[in-house]
């Protein structure tokens, strides 16, 4: 949430080009993605209050595996992209298109953006959505609920990223 809070109050390290051209709208994304990431923080603590335990549990865990599953969605799928990109293979990234640039400036940007985001934001992504799963996983007191929970994430991450490549194969676009 740091880094969001950072880019929303105007801070333009690892932001790529387009983002930085459009600093009003780059403010307000921010902003509403680090109110989102705060209530995800805030219902992962809420899991330990005890008043979690006469709530329905998959109501509180719907949106843990939710969130868990599109975070480590987008790192694999991510990282994957970028790592191809960065191999020579530029169409496995779809750079938005920054007219104000010259075509030198735009590919260094979006060689830094690859690099940035397979080094930086991809692991973090990872983290967040692993950190998520075993909030919820320790949450879970039965092991074959915990079993059943690991199972169903891993198989919405195959079909996110198996969802994700099939977009990516016919050209067409869709983001998380």
């Amino acid at each position: 949430m740091a880094l969001h809070v950072y880019w929303a109050v105007g801070g333009t390290w690892g932001l790529p080009p387009a983002a930085v051209l459009h600093p009003s709208e780059t403010r307000v994304a921010n902003w509403f993605v680090s109110a989102i990431e705060m209530i995800g923080a805030l219902w992962v603590l809420a899991l330990l209050h005890p008043a979690a335990r006469r709530v329905p549990s998959w109501l509180l865990l719907l949106p843990l595996w939710a969130a868990a599953a599109v975070c480590v969605s987008h790192a694999i799928f991510g990282a994957v992209t970028k790592a191809l990109y960065l191999g020579g293979m530029h169409e496995a990234v779809d750079f938005p298109v920054v007219p104000e640039l010259s075509a030198a400036e735009v590919a260094d940007a979006n060689h830094l953006a690859a690099v940035q985001d397979l080094l930086v934001f991809e692991p973090c992504f990872l983290i967040q959505g692993v950190l998520l799963a075993m909030a919820a996983w320790q949450y879970i007191q039965t092991p074959a609920r915990r079993r059943l929970w690991t199972w169903s994430l891993i198989m919405a991450v195959v079909l996110v990223d198996a969802f994700g490549a099939v977009l990516s194969f016919v050209e067409a676009k869709f983001a998380i």
